[in-house]
C-alpha cells in the first residue's frame, strides 16, 4: 500500500499564527516620562491630575466681585441691605446680577414692599454697586441666599445667610416668657406620660 502523500503545511494546518510582538515584555513598558508602568495599566502623563482631582468648571470662577455680600442678622420688622461690588474696568460689557433665595428662587420676581434691588455705577472708579434691600423683615426671610454676577464669558457667585431674630417686647422682655408654663403653682405630672 502506498504511503499517503503529505501536503505542504498551510496556515490552517499550523497552530494559530500570531503576529510578531515586540520583544519587550509588558512589565518593561515605560511611560513617556521614563518610569516603569505596572503590567495591565496604561501609561498616563505625570502632569495630568486624576479625574477626581480635576477642577469643577462650575466652581472655577473668575473673581468678578470686589466686595461680596456678607451674611447678616436682623430682627423681625427691621431693615437690612446686602451689598455686592464689581469692578467693570476689565469687562467688555455691563455685568448682569441675579439674587436668589435658596437654590432657585429668583428674587427679581419678588421685588415689592419688602424687597428692593438697586444698582449704581461710579464712572470715576468704574465700579458697579448692587444692593438687595430687605424692608420690615419677616421670620420666613431667614435662610440661604446667593448672588451671581456675569459679563460675557465671565462669571462669579457668592453664598450668604440671613438670620432673622424674633422681636422682643418693649423693655427688653421676651413676650413668650409671660405665656410659658412653669412648675410653680401647678401640679407636677407623674406617671407614664410624664417627661
Amino acid at each position: 500500500m502506498p504511503e499517503p502523500v503529505k501536503k505542504p503545511d498551510t496556515p490552517a494546518d499550523t497552530p494559530a499564527a500570531k503576529p510578531e510582538e515586540p520583544s519587550m515584555k509588558p512589565e518593561q513598558a515605560s511611560d513617556p516620562q521614563g518610569g516603569a508602568t505596572p503590567q495591565g495599566e496604561t501609561p498616563t502623563p505625570k502632569d495630568t491630575p486624576p479625574a477626581e482631582d480635576a477642577p469643577d468648571t462650575r466652581q472655577d470662577l473668575t473673581g468678578l466681585f470686589t466686595e461680596k455680600p456678607q451674611s447678616g442678622e436682623v430682627t423681625v420688622g427691621e431693615n437690612i441691605t446686602f451689598v455686592a461690588k464689581v469692578n467693570a474696568e476689565s469687562l467688555l460689557k455691563k455685568p448682569t446680577i441675579r439674587w436668589f433665595k435658596g437654590k432657585w428662587m429668583d428674587l427679581a420676581t419678588k421685588c415689592g414692599k419688602h424687597l428692593q434691588l438697586k444698582e449704581t455705577y461710579d464712572r470715576s472708579s468704574k465700579v458697579y454697586t448692587f444692593e438687595m434691600q430687605i424692608t420690615a423683615a419677616k421670620a420666613n426671610f431667614a435662610g440661604g441666599y446667593r448672588c451671581e454676577v456675569s459679563s460675557k464669558d465671565k462669571f462669579d457667585s457668592c453664598n450668604f445667610e440671613l438670620t432673622v431674630h424674633e422681636a422682643r417686647a418693649p423693655g427688653g422682655l421676651d413676650i413668650r416668657t409671660a405665656f410659658r408654663r412653669t412648675s410653680e403653682g401647678g401640679k407636677k405630672r407623674s406617671g407614664p406620660g410624664a417627661r
